[in-house]
Formats: structure tokens, C-alpha cells, sequence
């Protein structure tokens, strides 16, 4: 694994002067730490009973709890303690994160909160300590928090294509917004009282960052694609050795995807939500990429999407793959799994319905298109959901 410390890595994201522009964009008050610093951090129940089951969704979590949530997840994990982090620099450090976010519909500081919850449904109910040390438990957490800050709710591709500065900074290695999103919490991480790190030892210290640095990159879908066999291989053999730092690495990136695409293991009242944010951000860069004189692929084009095909296609060849890995691996992880395949049995019968009525997808708002199977057999909406 390549060692790269703080300042390496923000050497090259950020020319000094833009490093600092951005530390100061994101400070918070100093009141503001000292106030929520000095309260008992609450249990996790405080947040619902059955906080740590797969089937608890996340953004039924007001935006206004869930740095305080955030909180009780690191001290029920252990990690406070073990890593003897202090209370306002960990404080500091959460609302930095969460400030450093920007409000495209879906990549934004609800969607890493709903991530970072579900590594800590995989670290309570899968007995990861057996198969992971604890730093690499922490770096992943860390991690599920930091790994789209700053997104601008436009893929890698889009970048690229409209030579945007992120693309000219990171473009020659590949997986542009991950690298950008690396390095916006390597800065973060480098602002005085910030570092939550900061009393591990020297050695712990560059093994955290380096894990950080891989488990990061490994949100990007295309490094997904390629390890995805590797990780059904290891699974599939029970062969894993956690003496073996390449079995490690494989179950590490499996985890942080299973992690990232957590939406589509929720109840269908998520499910079909997150939906429609995800098409108003695809649609919104679909219209960017037609007023730059591009054709967006269909699914970023409001006029050819058939949204549940489009649903089915990810469930079969990404999330469902996923989540069968991770059972193969932890049969305690079958509930994911299970309820990815309930979600997929609603965009079939959408479809169905859509096809009955002759109404065309494309055509048709994601609101519209749920709207039909609601009018027919309304669905257990298992709770509000929170976007922002």
C-alpha cells in the first residue's frame, strides 16, 4: 500500500493559497463545539430502538440529530476510548465533515450519514473485529463519513469532458472526484483541532491514512467493477486469512461499496426516494452535458430514461451482486439482501403497471411513475424519510 502523508496528499490537490481558501470556508464556530462537546453523548437507542437492525432506515434521522448520532455511533463503537480522542476535536472534526458537503439532491451530507450508519450496522452485526484490526474498523467508518465531501453532483466522466479544474488536477490517475474527495479530508484533517487522529502513534497515524486513501478510491464504481470477481472468489472459497493484507484489502473495498449503495437495502419508502433524487441529479447533469453540444447516456437524459428498467439493470448487475457477496461472506448480512430484492420486485411490477396503462417511462416524472403503483396497491411506507 503506497504511504503518503497528510501534506503529500494535499500537495497535490491544492496549490497553498486554495488549501487555505478552503480551510477557512470550512470553520465552524467555536461556540458552536464547546456547547455540543460538553453534552453527554446520548446511547444510540436515543435515535430509535432498533438503531443498530439492518431494517432501521437512517434518514428517518432529522439532518438536525445527526451529528449528535454520529457521536453516539463513535462512542458505542468503541472508538472514542480506544483511540483516545478528544470530545471537541472529534466534534469539530464531525462538523467540518458535514459542513464540507455541498446539497446536490443526493450526494450530500444526508447520503454519508446513511453510509457511515450502515458500516456501523456492519461492524455491530457481523463480528468485523474477526476478520479486520481495529484501525482498519476506524479508517473504514472514517471513511463512509469523508468519502464524498464536496461532491458536485456530477460523475468522474463529466469532469473530464467539461475540463473542469477537478479533471485538470486529477484526470492522468483516474477517479477524479474520489481523489478530490480524498484530499478534501486530508484538509480537514490538517486544520488545527481538527485531527481526530492526532494521539495515535506515528506509525498508526500513516496506516490510517493510507487505508483512508484506498477505501476512498474504492467508491468509484469502476474500481468496484474490476475487484468485484476477486471479491465473489474470496467469499465464495472461505478461505479468508486476516493475516493476508490482499484479503484484507478485497473485504475492505467490498464492505465501503456495500456501504455506499446501503439505500437499496431499506424499506421501499426509502427506496423509491432516494430514486427520485438520484434521477433529479442525473437529469440535472444530463441537461449540463446537452448545453456543452454532448449526448448523455440515457440514464441522465429526462427525455430517454425508462426509470425502472433503469432500476432493474442496477439492481441485477451492481447492488444485488453486492449484497450476495456480503452474505456469502457474513449470513448474518441476509437481510440486506433480502430487501434488495423486495425494491426489485416493486420496478418490475412499475413496470408492468406502466406497460398496462400504455403510459411511457420516459415521459414521466420518477414522482409520476411510483405515483401508478401507489393508486393500485399502496405499499407499507415504513416511515418519513430526510433528504437534507
Amino acid at each position: 500500500m503506497e504511504t503518503r502523508s497528510v501534506r503529500a496528499v494535499l500537495a497535490d490537490a491544492f496549490p497553498t493559497e486554495m488549501e487555505l481558501r478552503r480551510k477557512e470556508s470550512l470553520q465552524v464556530p467555536t461556540e458552536e463545539v464547546h456547547t455540543m462537546a460538553s453534552i453527554t453523548i446520548p446511547s444510540v437507542e436515543t435515535f430509535g430502538p432498533n438503531f443498530d437492525s439492518f431494517d432501521f432506515a437512517p434518514r428517518t434521522i432529522s439532518e438536525s440529530q445527526t451529528v449528535m448520532s454520529c457521536l453516539s455511533m463513535f462512542e458505542d463503537l468503541g472508538f472514542i476510548s480506544r483511540w483516545r480522542i478528544k470530545s471537541e476535536t472529534l466534534v469539530r472534526f464531525l462538523l467540518m465533515v458535514k459542513k464540507g458537503y455541498r446539497n446536490p439532491p443526493y450526494h450530500n451530507w444526508m447520503h454519508a450519514y446513511a453510509v457511515t450508519h450502515f458500516c456501523y450496522l456492519l461492524i455491530k452485526n457481523l463480528h468485523l473485529h474477526n476478520y479486520l484490526e481495529d484501525i482498519e474498523l476506524l479508517a473504514l467508518f472514517v471513511s463512509c463519513l469523508c468519502h464524498d465531501i464536496d461532491h458536485r453532483g456530477t460523475t468522474n466522466s463529466f469532469q473530464v469532458q467539461s475540463q473542469s479544474v477537478l479533471a485538470a488536477l486529477y484526470s492522468s490517475e483516474g477517479s477524479v472526484m474520489e481523489r478530490h474527495h480524498l484530499a478534501q479530508s486530508m484538509c480537514i484533517l490538517n486544520t488545527e483541532g481538527s485531527n481526530l487522529f492526532e494521539n495515535l502513534s506515528s506509525k498508526e497515524y500513516q496506516t490510517v491514512l493510507d487505508l483512508m486513501r484506498e477505501i476512498i478510491l474504492a467508491t468509484d464504481l469502476a474500481h468496484h467493477l474490476r475487484t468485484v470477481k476477486e471479491q465473489e472468489e474470496l467469499a465464495q472459497s472461505g478461505a479468508y486469512d486476516k493475516s493476508n493484507a490482499r484479503d484484507k484489502q478485497v473485504l475492505l473495498c467490498l464492505l465501503m461499496t456495500a456501504c455506499d449503495l446501503s439505500d437499496q437495502t431499506k424499506n421501499w419508502n426509502n427506496t423509491k426516494y432516494i430514486a427520485a433524487l438520484v434521477y433529479q441529479e442525473f437529469f440535472s447533469q444530463g441537461d449540463l452535458e446537452k448545453a456543452l453540444g454532448k449526448n448523455p447516456l440515457e440514464m441522465m437524459d429526462r427525455e430517454r430514461a425508462c426509470i425502472p428498467e433503469l432500476q432493474i439493470s442496477f439492481l441485477d448487475n451492481i447492488a444485488a451482486p453486492v449484497y450476495k457477496i456480503l452474505a456469502t461472506f457474513f449470513p448474518e448480512a441476509e437481510t440486506p439482501m433480502r430487501n434488495v430484492e423486495e425494491n426489485r420486485k416493486h420496478w418490475v411490477h412499475i413496470g408492468q403497471l406502466l406497460k398496462r396503462h400504455g403510459n411511457p417511462a420516459q415521459a414521466m416524472s420518477v414522482e409520476q411513475i411510483i405515483s401508478i403503483e401507489e393508486e393500485e396497491s399502496p405499499p407499507n411506507s415504513g416511515g418519513q424519510v430526510n433528504g437534507r
